[in-house]
């Protein structure tokens, strides 16, 4: 079984081939309480709203959600698949703890639906359509390789093109 990353993990940003890769699932009896644990922290750090195992280096289907009710405890997502999405398709200002100070607007259907596994093996459902169905979408996004800027018209990419380049850089020289 590969090692798990140290508690002194790095985020992973833009230009990190990490960030393009589909995770791998949990396996049955797999812990990923330290991951999570180690999410959470990393997350709380960088002010987050939510993290995908692969911004830290791990290659599993873990997600991390922070207060996703206002005042309720974290979330974690093992093994998290989106079932469904509903409503309209709405633009709403994204940022991502992969590309720091970048914000744009991406849009995504108003609502989701994901099936999980808490820490415990439970089978758990998700169904929202405020914040944390946005939140969701996205994380889930990264566990299949894809970014929130793959979501943007092409003319919105091409603006942010010299952004991009810089970020991409930087990523590749941590990485």
């Amino acid at each position: 079984m590969p090692s798990a990353p140290q508690a002194t993990a790095e985020l992973r940003l833009y230009g990190d081939a990490v960030l393009r890769r589909s995770c791998r699932e949990v396996r049955d009896g797999e812990d990923v309480s330290g991951l999570a644990a180690r999410m959470l922290t990393i997350m709380r750090q960088h002010s987050g709203v939510g993290l995908a195992a692969p911004q830290i280096g791990d290659p599993r289907r873990v997600i991390a959600i922070s207060d996703p009710g206002g005042g309720t405890a974290p979330l974690i997502l093992v093994n998290p698949r989106l079932k469904a999405t509903f409503g309209p398709e709405v633009g709403f200002e994204e940022g991502c703890l992969s590309f720091p100070e970048l914000f744009v607007t991406v849009t995504r259907p108003r609502g989701a639906e994901a099936s999980y596994r808490d820490l415990e093996g439970r089978e758990r459902c998700l169904r929202d359509e405020g914040v944390l169905a946005r939140v969701l979408q996205h994380e889930l996004d990264h566990l299949e390789g894809v970014l929130f800027i793959d979501r943007l018209p092409w003319w919105r990419r091409w603006l942010l093109t010299r952004r991009l380049r810089d970020l991409r850089r930087r990523g590749e020289e941590a990485a």
